[in-house]
């Protein structure tokens, strides 16, 4: 059940640390510029519990190709999708990456997950999804309760074509992963 997904959770958030470029800054990729998909930005600013801007929190992240897969069936790296950040002396912090797909069949909203390492707070998790996805319905709102990993983020089309989003989150005072 929900043990053993956090376990597996955890053992694969481990064998992707091995994997940190040795120098990460306040801006960074998830996909590479190569990656088919819609161009997508994730700015965001992340507070302490008391809402003073988190400096130097260590940002992982990782999401799905734009058809709503990590990795091909049987792969080494189940997030192929990854990227590292860490936030400026404002809480700032931000991802070029694609906008990822739902999951195929549907059920899941598509998403971006994030995992900050804090100084002050453990191990956090949060989960970006976009307001505009047909799958964030009324009842999808209405079952996230205060303790919500999600955050609810509007993209903005640019002329470009590219999309981003720009949003603030509020660590709580202690970790959940």
């Amino acid at each position: 059940g929900a043990a053993v997904l956090a376990q597996n959770a955890q053992q694969q958030f481990e064998a992707a640390q091995k994997l940190k470029p040795a120098r990460v800054t306040s801006t960074e990729r998830i996909a590479p510029p190569s990656e088919p998909g819609t161009p997508f930005v994730v700015r965001t600013t992340l507070l302490d519990p008391t809402g003073k801007p988190a400096a130097g929190v260590q940002v992982f992240a990782y999401q799905t190709d734009r058809t709503g897969i990590y990795a091909a069936p049987g792969a080494a790296d189940q997030w192929r999708l990854k990227g590292w950040a860490v936030t400026d002396a404002q809480g700032r912090f931000e991802f070029k990456t694609i906008r990822p797909g739902s999951y195929p069949g549907g059920g899941a909203p598509a998403h971006i997950h994030l995992i900050f390492t804090t100084g002050c707070c453990g191990r956090q998790v949060s989960e970006m999804v976009f307001d505009d996805d047909p799958l964030i319905t009324k009842e999808f709102r209405d079952r996230q309760g205060p303790s919500s990993i999600f955050v609810f983020a509007r993209p903005v089309a640019k002329p470009d074509g590219s999309q981003e989003v720009a949003y603030t989150i509020r660590l709580k005072p202690t970790g959940n992963f």
